[in-house]
């Protein structure tokens, strides 16, 4: 059975690499991306210009086999968004793998989903520590990748190609 999986980008300012290398292992392993914003049009820190498929809005998790949350300095436009939050909610509750890298798991950890469990995201700034402790997460920022049930974190861009092949083998459980 093909794995059909949706890609979540800012709308501005997600990381290039951070989307690229990994749609090219999930490509590479016969993974169908599809790609969600709340643009039509996403563009990259470096200028990197992606169409979406979907809005976020519109976004059925039944439809997908996981979601993997690109990161970078806009993947905080999500942090209040509700229906993102709905979103990646309805993928666990569907038992079904979420991934985020760099600045997109601090989404997670407002949200609440990486209460008590372990996790890692971009801590240069020393945010990421500083969020893990408030919401109650197990923060290992030295770490690259890090596996928690259905839920998959990294550290940066990095950690783009560790992270993709995580979430293919996250995948294929």
């Amino acid at each position: 059975m093909d794995k059909r999986i949706v890609m979540l980008l800012a709308s501005e300012k997600f990381r290039d690499c951070e989307f690229i290398v990994p749609k090219a292992f999930f490509e590479q392993s016969g993974i169908k991306v599809r790609v969600a914003s709340t643009k039509l049009t996403a563009t990259g820190r470096f200028g990197f210009s992606v169409s979406s498929d979907v809005l976020i809005e519109y976004l059925n998790p039944a439809d997908y086999d996981g979601i993997f949350f690109v990161g970078g300095a806009g993947s905080i436009e999500y942090i209040d968004n509700i229906k993102a939050k709905a979103v990646f909610e309805k993928f666990l509750e569907l038992k079904k793998p979420i991934a985020a890298i760099c600045a997109a798991p601090r989404n997670f950890l407002k949200w609440g989903l990486l209460k008590g469990k372990k996790c890692t995201g971009f801590n240069k700034d020393g945010v990421f520590s500083s969020m893990a402790k408030e919401y109650g997460a197990i923060g290992l920022p030295e770490e690259e990748v890090v596996e928690d049930g259905l839920i998959l974190t990294a550290n940066g861009p990095e950690a783009s190609e560790a992270c993709a092949i995580a979430f293919i083998h996250l995948l294929n459980k």
